[in-house]
Parts: structure tokens; C-alpha cells; sequence
């Protein structure tokens, strides 16, 4: 049941959730205030019971961001977790939320550029999908054929209704608006290229018929990701 559900756990409280900085707004209120949550924090965290006491300085920190007292007072909780798991990951998720909370965030190490080159054409297809932005592609619809010489692959890619979709086809891709024809390789330099630069991409080194323009419209509408996110602050 929880592997195929995902994030929902059955109750129906977990369907409409506040965000998490206006959740713990409110769980400060009841609690009585940034003052009284340090408060019992401390003491669950002096008693053994720093499970509890990150949950609970986990919604200072959230909706006092700026308070010192409550990031110092939740990154001691996560060392001492840290240094209690057994488990590497766990212990790394600690340390590195412990220090996000002092010394803020650093920027990621390794880029999705890096990744790029281990994803399969579809992974990369679905790369773009997460990244479209609904409303900005809301009024458009293209269809797009990708034929991969190199892998023998053809695949069908249509946005429509701010949603990008994409399905492998068995036999040639027909009635598109752009059909372009290229190897592996040469999508991961025009997508490369794309992050790089605002210019409409460089197809004269790729088959294509139909409309060009069709490719910068599909690449105008997508986000740009930022790695480098916070964790443990809002």
C-alpha cells in the first residue's frame, strides 16, 4: 500500500495540507509561541528524545527562520542524531541539515549536466516534462518525431494543455509539426546548448522538416531548476 501510494498515507488530513512555513506557523501558536516551543525542545532533546525534539524545531525554524536560538538549538539535535545513526545516509542527511542551519546553503557539487549523459532518451524526455511551466504553455500545441539513428528509436512528443508527453514509437513518426532526425549525442549538445544560452537552438548540424520554431517554443516554456534548494529552512 505505501509503496504504490507514494506521499499519501490513507488519511484523508494529508489530502490538503498547508505548505510547510504556514503549517508551522500555526503549530507554534498552539504550542505557545517560538519561546515555549525552544522551551519544551529543550527538554524533550535533554531527556533522550531528539526524534521529537527536531519535529517540534523543525516548525520554529519554519516560521521564525531568522531566530538564531531555534537553528543552533535543531542543528545540535541533528548532529547528535547524526553521530547516533548507523545508517551513512541518515547520518549525512543530519549533518548536512546541520549545516544549512548555520552556514546556510552550498552550492551543489555535481550539476543535472553531469547526470545527463547516464539517462536514457526517455529519461531525458522526462527531464523536460517536469520542467514545463503549465500556464506559460497552456496556449500552445505542437507535436514533435524524434528518430535516433544511433539507437534505432523513434519517439512521438506532443504539448498540449501546458503538458509535455512523449511515446516510443515502433514505425516511422508522421504528421508533426517538427520531425528531426539525429543520433543520441546530438540531443544532449542541443539541450546543453538550450541551458546555456536564451538563442533559438542550432539545428544545421541536424536533419529536420517542418517548422524550426517549433523546437524554441517547446524550450521557452520550460523552467530553469535550481540545485542548489534549501532542506531544512523555508
Amino acid at each position: 500500500y505505501q509503496r504504490y501510494m507514494g506521499w499519501y498515507d490513507g488519511n484523508p488530513s494529508s489530502l490538503w495540507e498547508h505548505p510547510p512555513t504556514e503549517s508551522a506557523k500555526r503549530y507554534v501558536d498552539c504550542v505557545g509561541g517560538p519561546d515555549a516551543v525552544l522551551e519544551k525542545a529543550r527538554r524533550y532533546a535533554d531527556e533522550g528524545d531528539l526524534r521529537f525534539a527536531a519535529q517540534l524545531l523543525k516548525h520554529a525554524v519554519f516560521a521564525a527562520p531568522d531566530s538564531a536560538d531555534a537553528r543552533e538549538l535543531l542543528a545540535t539535535v541533528y548532529e547528535k542524531l547524526a553521530y547516533g545513526a548507523e545508517n551513512a545516509t541518515w547520518r549525512n542527511c543530519y549533518l548536512t541539515g546541520a549545516d544549512e542551519l548555520r552556514h546556510g546553503v552550498k552550492p551543489t557539487i555535481i550539476g543535472a549536466g553531469s547526470l545527463a549523459g547516464a539517462l536514457t532518451v526517455g529519461q531525458l524526455f522526462d527531464s523536460l516534462a517536469i520542467r514545463v511551466d503549465g500556464p506559460r504553455a497552456w496556449d500552445h500545441s505542437v507535436t514533435l518525431g524524434w528518430t535516433f539513428t544511433d539507437l534505432g528509436e523513434l519517439y512521438r512528443m506532443t504539448l498540449r494543455n501546458g503538458v509535455l508527453t512523449h511515446t516510443r514509437s515502433t514505425l516511422p513518426v508522421d504528421d508533426t509539426d517538427l520531425a528531426l532526425t539525429l543520433t543520441r549525442p546530438q540531443l544532449l549538445a542541443l539541450l546543453a546548448d538550450a541551458a546555456a544560452s536564451p538563442d533559438p537552438p542550432d539545428l544545421s548540424t541536424v536533419r529536420h522538416t517542418g517548422d524550426p520554431a517549433v523546437l524554441t517554443t517547446l524550450l521557452s516554456v520550460l523552467d530553469t531548476p535550481d540545485p542548489d534548494f534549501a532542506i531544512v529552512t523555508p
